[in-house]
C-alpha cells in the first residue's frame, strides 16, 4: 500500500469518528412511560426537565339502566273460614313490575282470575278493612312500611280483594276476601 493512501484513510476515519461524536454529544435518550412521562428522572447537570402535560381525563358516559326486570313470587292462600275450606289452600302468582304495580293471577276451582296489585300510601282510605274482616284484628305495620291492595276477577264473575304488607327480602303477608265469602290469609315471597 502506498503510504499516502494509508494516511488518507486514517485521517478519514478520525474525522468520521470525531464528527459522529460531535453530532451525538447534544442528544439524550430518556425512556418514556406509556402516558408520555419520563420513566427515568435523572438528567445531567444543567439540563431542564421536560414538562409533560397530564393525560386528559376522558369521561365515559354512563349507560342508562334499562327498565327493571319483573320478579315473580308464589303466594299461598290459607283458608280462614268454612267457605274457603271448601276450596282448600290456593296458590297465586304475583309479578312485581318494580314500579309500585304488579300483576295478580290465580286459579279458583277451574276459573282463572287475573288483576293487579298496587302499592298505596299510609293514608289510603279503607286500607286494613280486609285484614280486620279476615283476621279479626287491625293490620299492624310501621309508618312508611310498603303495603298495597290487589284485586282480580275471573271470566265467571268471581272476584278477590286482597290487602298486603311487604317485609324485608321481598316477603309479605296479607288477607283476601272472595265474592263467595271465602276468607284467606296470604303469604308470599322468598
Amino acid at each position: 500500500m502506498f503510504p499516502s493512501n494509508l494516511a488518507l484513510r486514517c485521517a478519514r476515519g478520525v474525522l468520521l469518528l470525531a464528527g459522529a461524536g460531535t453530532g451525538l454529544s447534544a442528544c439524550y435518550v430518556i425512556p418514556m412511560n406509556p402516558d408520555g412521562s419520563p420513566a427515568w428522572q435523572y438528567l445531567p447537570p444543567g439540563a431542564v426537565a421536560p414538562v409533560v402535560a397530564p393525560a386528559p381525563v376522558v369521561a365515559i358516559p354512563s349507560v342508562p339502566a334499562g327498565p327493571p326486570v319483573p320478579s315473580s313470587y308464589q303466594a299461598r292462600l290459607y283458608p280462614m273460614n268454612s267457605q274457603a275450606a271448601q276450596s282448600g289452600q290456593l296458590t297465586a302468582t304475583i309479578t312485581d313490575l318494580h314500579t309500585g304495580r304488579g300483576v295478580l293471577a290465580m286459579n279458583l276451582s277451574g276459573e282463572y282470575l287475573s288483576g293487579e296489585a298496587t302499592r298505596v300510601s299510609d293514608a289510603h282510605p279503607g286500607f286494613g278493612t280486609v285484614y280486620e274482616k279476615v283476621l279479626g284484628t287491625p293490620v299492624r305495620m310501621q309508618p312508611g312500611q310498603p303495603h298495597g291492595i290487589a284485586n282480580a276477577v275471573g271470566s265467571r264473575g268471581t272476584w278477590v280483594n286482597c290487602e298486603y304488607v311487604l317485609e324485608r327480602g321481598g316477603r309479605g303477608t296479607g288477607a283476601c276476601l272472595m265474592s263467595n265469602g271465602a276468607a284467606y290469609q296470604i303469604h308470599f315471597g322468598g
